[in-house]
């Protein structure tokens, strides 16, 4: 029994061996056995451009697999694929789904001039091969990719689209630049690598894929060196050109010279950049150079650097003088640079007086100061409380008698309710409204004899229409109501028209009008006993003789038109020491003042008339009455 117990010891390491040699032997053969057609299913997990991410290991007869899958799909056709392979015993399973993220994150990193990083996530259906290939084929030569993402689900519909266009934007900026993508949003930070490549990033963002929108765009223009900019003024509009610090500055430019240009053409090829120096204010520079422009007719002004320089042809020689004055006063930061400019004869030579219901408008050219005054003495005589709005500028180039043909035209005007004169070279236009018909040809009859000789006149002037007119008792009637007007009393002393008189008289001409066939008689009042005449006016100091100015290069006042005079007061005209006395003539003086008022304001001086110097002058205003 021992002796056979020691004979089956004795052949253990007989079988061991022949196990040991029979494994070597079959079980590679099982294991390639197996091998093949697992590796033909791993490799079906890749198909579409994606690199396979099923991984097979044989161990003797049983499959270890490992991967993640991009979808719920893909892995349980993986797990079918293996369980359906034919020799298998068992199958590890180590496979899962490739996580899911949520914002789906992705980023271009250009590290330096000739290398670009991709961070972040790719799609887990997209291979990282496929995807260099698809954003390299667009790359400049000698740029590189390095694919560092790592796959995950979740990636926006048109991420390759998305991608290509970050890439695209990345090269427009420096090294240090990223252009990223979170969910649908894109953003961009970094410098711009030139003024070009800043304006083409510009265009570039202007038009994003599909889908998606953009976000941050922390973008630093490039440094311009030396800095310029300049707005040149023509017939044909505005033309801005050089550089901007920015697009709040590009607009502000903008928005100045489309009001310079008034419907003009304004062309702008202005790019953003930096360069600006140091401490100068943008708007305020914006402000002070359109100020110049706006003094040019034909022009530039530029800036180059800090210093800002006028050329071209001023619009006036008043021009040259206020763009001296604008250079002068630049922003801190700004210097002087050069002024020249020059000043042609105006072209033709206009000036106009406009009349309207509170005031009387000049605008256009005149020669000099001297002329300026002359025409606020001719307009003097007409203002009834109305102002004077003087927008003239001083220009050479004016035709000869300029003033005694403004003189002649604001004579017309004053018979007008509402108009204008305009001078043309040696042309006079008078247009406008009279308040009766018969204003209306009496100013076209004197046109032409009371402009200057050499001259042209035109005469556009029409009536406002007749008012319906009134029957004879009602007419009478009203008359009777105004002939109590309390308002219409002049101060102690005074015979000058005062502001609550206007309302009255104008209702008084346009009743007139209503009652054609009466004749209107105005009396003025006397003061009550014991009234004070207002206080005498201090002397002024002796004014330059206006008459002189006016009449500078004028030929003599024509027959009957004496210059006409400012109404006087007692004060003016008497001792002190006789103020107090009564003044006999002072009723008939209120009542011609009051007549003057409306025959300028168009009744026919036939049909309106004082009252005789021998009528009662007991009452305390101004009183009408009717003498058909």
């Amino acid at each position: 029994m021992a002796i056979r117990s020691i004979g089956w010891l004795a052949g253990l390491p007989l079988l061991a061996g022949a196990w040991v040699a029979a494994t070597s032997f079959a079980e590679p053969r099982l294991e390639a056995a197996l091998e093949a057609p697992a590796e033909a299913v791993a490799a079906g997990t890749g198909r579409d451009g994606a690199e396979p991410w099923l991984r097979v290991e044989a161990r003797g007869r049983d499959l270890v697999a490992s991967g993640e899958a991009p979808a719920d799909a893909a892995l349980a056709g993986a797990r079918a694929a293996l369980s359906g392979l034919p020799g298998h015993r068992r199958i590890t399973d180590r496979l899962g789904l490739v996580a899911e993220v949520s914002p789906f994150t992705w980023a271009a990193l250009r590290r330096s001039a000739d290398h670009l990083d991709l961070i972040g996530h790719r799609p887990a259906e997209t291979g990282r091969a496929a995807l260099a290939d698809s954003l390299g084929a667009g790359l400049p030569a000698g740029i590189s990719l390095r694919d560092a993402a790592r796959a995950a689900r979740g990636a926006p519909a048109a991420f390759s689209e998305a991608a290509r266009f970050l890439v695209g934007v990345v090269l427009h900026l420096k090294p240090g630049a990223t252009a990223a993508m979170s969910g649908p949003v894109l953003s961009v930070r970094g410098e711009a690598a030139s003024v070009e490549a800043y304006a083409g990033l510009k265009a570039d963002l202007a038009r994003p894929p599909a889908g998606f929108t953009i976000g941050e765009v922390a973008v630093e223009p490039a440094l311009a060196a030396p800095f310029t900019w300049s707005a040149s003024r023509s017939p044909d509009g505005i033309r801005l050109d050089g550089y901007t610090v920015s697009e709040g500055d590009r607009a502000a430019i903008l928005a100045a010279a489309r009001l310079l240009a008034d419907g003009a053409p304004v062309i702008d090829t202005m790019r953003t950049a930096r360069g600006l120096p140091a401490g100068i204010d943008a708007r305020a520079l914006t402000d002070r150079a359109f100020a110049a422009l706006a003094l040019l007719r034909d022009g530039t002004v530029s800036l180059d650097g800090a210093t800002l320089s006028l050329r071209g042809a001023a619009i006036d020689a008043q021009a040259v003088r206020e763009a001296e004055a604008v250079a002068d006063a630049l922003p801190a930061g700004v210097s002087r640079g050069t002024v020249a400019l020059t000043a042609s004869p105006v072209s033709p030579y206009i000036v106009t007086v406009r009349r309207g219901p509170e005031a009387f408008t000049l605008t256009g050219h005149l020669p000099d100061a001297e002329a300026r005054s002359a025409l606020r003495a001719a307009l003097r005589p007409y203002l009834y409380g109305e102002r004077v709005i003087d927008r003239t500028r001083l220009a050479e180039g004016a035709p000869p008698a300029l003033v005694e043909g403004l003189a002649a035209g604001i004579g017309a005007l004053g018979q007008l309710a509402a108009g204008e004169v305009t001078v043309r070279d040696q042309n006079l236009r008078i247009a406008g409204e009279g308040l009766y018909p018969e204003s209306a040809r009496r100013v076209a009859a004197e046109a032409a004899r009371i402009a200057p000789a050499g001259w042209r006149t035109e005469v556009a002037v029409g009536d406002r229409g007749a008012a319906p007119l009134r029957d004879p008792a009602s007419c009478r009637d009203t008359f009777a109501t105004l002939a109590n007007e309390s308002t219409l009393r002049f101060d102690p002393g005074s015979a000058d028209l005062k502001p609550a008189f206007y309302p009255v008289l104008d209702e008084v001409a346009g009743l007139a009008r209503a009652c054609p066939q009466a004749r209107i008689e105005v009396a003025g009042h006397d003061d009550p006993p014991g009234s004070a005449p207002p206080p005498a006016p201090k002397e002024p100091p002796a004014p330059k003789d206006v008459s002189k100015d006016a009449n500078k290069g004028k030929a003599a006042p024509k027959p009957g038109k004496p210059a006409a005079k400012p109404p006087t007061t007692p004060s003016s005209e008497k001792p002190a020491e006789a103020a107090s006395m009564p003044d006999p003539g002072l009723p008939q003086r209120r009542a011609a003042a009051i007549v003057d008022y409306l025959v300028k304001a168009g009744i026919p001086a036939g049909r309106i008339a004082a009252a005789p110097a021998d009528a009662p002058t007991d009452r305390r205003s101004v009183a009408f009455a009717l003498r058909s």
